[in-house]
Order: C-alpha cells, then structure tokens, then sequence
C-alpha cells in the first residue's frame, strides 16, 4: 500500500499541467481537462488521506512513516493550488459576461467572427445578469469625461494598448474599440467591447468583457474592466 501512494501522489500532482498542456496542444478539448482536474481532486484527497493513516500506522517504522509522509505533501500540492480556484469560483457569481451598461449593453462587431459556436453566446441577458452583476461588482458602471468623443476614443485605445491587450477594431467614427486578452496558463481568449459616444453634454465610456469558454470567470471580466477604468 505505501509503496503505492508515492507514484499515486506523483500523478494527481501531475493531473493540472497535464490538463493544460494537452488543451493547449489541442489534444482534447477543455471538457476532457476539467474532467481531468475532477479527477485530480479526488485521487489527491483520497491519497492525502490514506498517506496521513498510514504514516500514523507506521509510525513504528521510520522509513515507511517518512515515505507515507512524503505522498501526503504531493498530494497536497494540487488540493492547495486546485481548491484555491474552487475557493474564487465560489466567491463569484457564475457569471462570465461583464457590461458597464446593463441597460444597452455596448455590442461587439469584428470580434463576432472570430468566435466559434462552440464559445459562449455574445447576448447579454439583462433580466438575468443586470442585478447579479450590479450587486457582485457595484464599481462596474459607466464612465462619464469631459473630453471629446475624439479625445476619449484616442485615450481608451492607448489604455487598451497599455494594458497588453490584443486591438482588434478601433473605428473612431463608429465609437468602438474592440480587443482580445489571451490568458498566460490556459490559453482562455476573452473579448472586450469599448463603446465612447456623447451623452447629456458629456462623453460616456462603457465597457463589456465576456470570456469565450467556461460558465464561470472567476471575475476576470469585472477586474479588468475595473483595471480599464482605474487607468482612464
């Protein structure tokens, strides 16, 4: 059994770069890795769990205490690092399409064609969304300047710039501003709208982020949204 629970913990440590890499490497698609980090989770807490009997077991036995005390911290490894994210999802609504308008959301235009069917719908449902986001990220709202429609248009591309994400469509007539943010570890695209347009004597900025998988973003939309503003 102890013999066993080294190589055991060596690969449930193994269960979240080998998820990555083979969705990175399109190897399967990013159901197969959540299923994978699934999983991961549960051959962790079951080898945890066993390795910490064990080493109480064999506390007579130095050598076979020590290695069931080894694959007990492997194993822990991925609970901490995995269980971390569970920690974040849960904190967030499951919520992954972000708008500073929640009335008439800003509506993407290049960035449509470069989603597949397969990512998650552009559609921002307001009788849904609109009070879950205003009550989870109530910083998210529109930004009002006394600059020029021109003048802001020019400031919000060169923040966009700033902020390493990728410029997709910049048309200053239209009063759009369209980019995408590749994240570093999964690959995950997320696509920003940026809408400038005059308003009451004043010009109006507002912002939607939406990620292209996954039910949940873990806030990412709001936080960058928020970064985007704080910038301005």
């Amino acid at each position: 059994m102890i013999k066993l629970l080294k190589p055991l913990a060596i690969l449930a440590a193994l269960g979240f770069p080998i998820a990555v890499i083979g969705y990175r490497l399109s190897l399967f698609p990013f159901p197969t890795s959540f299923q994978i980090l699934t999983y991961t989770v549960y051959l962790s807490l079951v080898v945890f769990f066993l390795s910490l009997v064990m080493s109480f077991v064999k506390r007579s036995e130095p050598v076979l205490a020590k290695s069931a005390g080894i694959a007990a911290m492997i194993a822990l490894l991925p609970l901490i690092g995995l269980g971390s994210q569970l920690f974040s999802a849960r904190s967030v609504p499951e919520i992954h399409n972000i708008s500073t308008d929640t009335v008439n959301p800003p509506a993407f235009d290049k960035v449509v064609a470069l989603r597949s069917e397969y990512n998650n719908p552009l559609e921002y449902d307001v009788t849904k969304l609109a009070e879950i986001q205003s009550k989870a990220y109530p910083n998210v709202k529109t930004l009002m300047t006394d600059l020029s429609v021109a003048e802001a248009h020019a400031k919000a591309e060169t923040v966009v710039k700033s902020m390493g994400l990728e410029l997709v469509n910049s048309d200053a007539e239209a009063g759009i501003i369209e980019a995408t943010e590749t994240t570093t570890i999964w690959g995950f695209k997320d696509d920003i709208v940026v809408r400038i347009a005059e308003k009451g004597g004043e010009t109006a900025v507002d912002l939607r982020s939406v990620s292209r998988i996954g039910r949940s973003d873990l806030g990412a939309n709001a936080k960058r949204i928020e970064k985007f503003l704080a910038n301005f």
